[in-house]
């Protein structure tokens, strides 16, 4: 093993030029190429970069406790890796040399995959940050390249690489990577935000592959990859269709859900009556074997969300969003975040999937904005399903439209309401902060609520509701201040 302190501006704000940024270069030598199947980490390195150069260098072999696989990739041994610390006793270097800090990797999914697996059986929880792929930046900033192998990015740039190890694989990526960064802050992006994705996103990505099922995975019974062709094919009848999933789900594919979700979005959508209920028996099956997978996918159950979302459009109350209260809308509510959504972003309940979303989302369309009375009713449903950054989305709106209908007291009342349930919708806040101040003329209840919105993130509104409320609040302290001078 071996390691040198730690660069300084670990998660520091930084407004530097992208290649002068700091990143951590992370690449994993591995006894084969699928974490879900057993597979293990044998060496692992991380190269820090700041200022445009290597800050630090950290690497190790690891005992996998099986054999090590390609050993003609890798050049470890069973007996050199049975010498090797095994990987809990790295996990306390491996997280401070990478939390807070934003991961390299050259397809990043790779390695951060089996990095994720590898601290999930060691009881390590650990959710990655922003990402940034060489592979990705490679493919969009060196077209001409006949692949975007790293080897090949190596010498396409002149630097050394002794391939398939990892602290020299890393040490490439790190170099790499900066010139991936300068190329691309000449094209214009000098954002890194442009650059980067959700650690999550890509994670969820890589396991979806890892575990991906078709007619041409192996090991599959005659029936599991017959009903995959019978899907492949598209079929118009639905009774062949439903006896394909039917011998999927008994198969315990883990296609099987999202296939269900396909085929009930195609129902959700046809002009055939006898199709509707076809559509939410295999729309409300998607949800349940998403949810009983072990790891839901928030993208996978907003698909199935949309479905539902789409056969109840055209119904003044939207019957089968309203029957996932309080289960399964409860179950989806404490899912992990998707990382990748507004309120994910903004350090929020995430809303991905949810049925209380769609549920709003119903009444708010255009076509609806008539019936936020009829919303009101579903908000104590929504509170109970534990939906807080859907629940001030609703109660604004129906606040909205009662001012407008000149009910500003009741819709004030409402907003108390939501927000002593938690609500902290940013427009919610500065609508009630407004409404003390001006229709109240009381300062005191309008900076109580003015400093609770500023007490912690919003979840909706912005900076603009936020620079509102600040400013709200100055003017009571000013005003309060003066009355209690005079």
């Amino acid at each position: 093993m071996t390691g040198t302190p730690a660069g300084a501006g670990h998660g520091a704000e930084d407004d530097r030029r992208p290649a002068d940024r700091r990143y951590v270069v992370l690449d994993c030598e591995t006894t084969g190429l699928n974490a879900a199947q057993g597979d293990r980490i044998v060496s692992l390195a991380l190269v820090t970069v700041d200022g445009g150069r290597v800050v630090d260098r950290w690497s190790s072999l690891c005992d996998p406790q099986r054999d090590t696989g390609a050993i003609h990739i890798h050049g470890i041994d069973n007996a050199t890796a049975r010498r090797a610390p095994r990987f809990p006793a790295l996990v306390p270097e491996i997280l401070r040399h990478l939390d807070g800090e934003t991961v390299a990797a050259h397809n990043v999914g790779f390695d951060l995959f089996f990095l994720t697996s590898e601290l999930e059986r060691a009881g390590v929880p650990w959710r990655p940050g922003r990402v940034l792929d060489t592979l990705d930046l490679a493919q969009r900033f060196m077209p001409r390249l006949r692949n975007h192998r790293l080897a090949t990015c190596a010498k396409a740039l002149g630097i050394p690489h002794r391939a398939h190890r990892a602290d020299s694989d890393a040490e490439v990526t790190a170099a790499l990577l900066l010139h991936l960064l300068d190329r691309a802050e000449e094209e214009g992006h000098a954002d890194p935000a442009t650059l980067t994705v959700p650690g999550i996103r890509v994670l969820r990505r890589a396991r979806r592959r890892s575990l991906r099922c078709d007619a041409e995975a192996p090991a599959l019974s005659r029936r599991h990859r017959d009903a995959h062709r019978t899907v492949e094919a598209w079929p118009e009848s639905t009774a062949v269709w439903r006896q394909a999933l039917g011998t999927l789900q008994r198969e315990d594919c883990p296609e099987a859900g999202r296939l269900l979700a396909r085929f009930g979005v195609r129902k959700a959508g046809s002009p055939d009556p006898t199709d509707g209920p076809v559509a939410d028996e295999a729309l409300r099956t998607a949800i349940d074997l998403h949810l009983a997978g072990g790891a839901p996918d928030r993208d996978d159950l907003r698909y199935a969300m949309e479905g539902l979302a789409r056969a109840d459009a055209e119904r003044r109350t939207p019957e089968r969003l309203l029957a996932l209260f309080p289960e399964p809308a409860a179950t989806i509510a404490r899912l992990p975040g998707c990382g990748d959504c507004a309120p994910c972003e903004a350090g929020g309940r995430c809303v991905t999937g949810s049925p209380a979303a769609a549920l709003v989302s119903h009444f708010t369309e255009a076509g609806q904005r008539a019936d936020m009375e009829e919303l009101a009713r579903y908000l104590p449903l929504i509170h109970e399903a534990g939906e807080r950054t859907v629940l001030g989305r609703a109660a604004r709106h129906v606040g909205q439209a009662r001012e407008k209908a000149g009910r500003e007291d009741e819709a004030a009342e409402l907003w108390r309401w939501a927000v002593d349930r938690g609500a902290r919708d940013g427009v919610l806040l500065n609508r009630l902060s407004m409404h003390h101040e001006r229709r109240r003329k009381d300062d005191a209840a309008a900076l109580a609520v003015c400093e609770l919105a500023l007490d912690g993130p919003l979840d909706g509104g912005g900076n603009s509701a936020r620079e509102a409320i600040e400013k709200r609040a100055e003017r009571c302290r000013k005003r309060l201040a003066r009355a209690a001078s005079s």
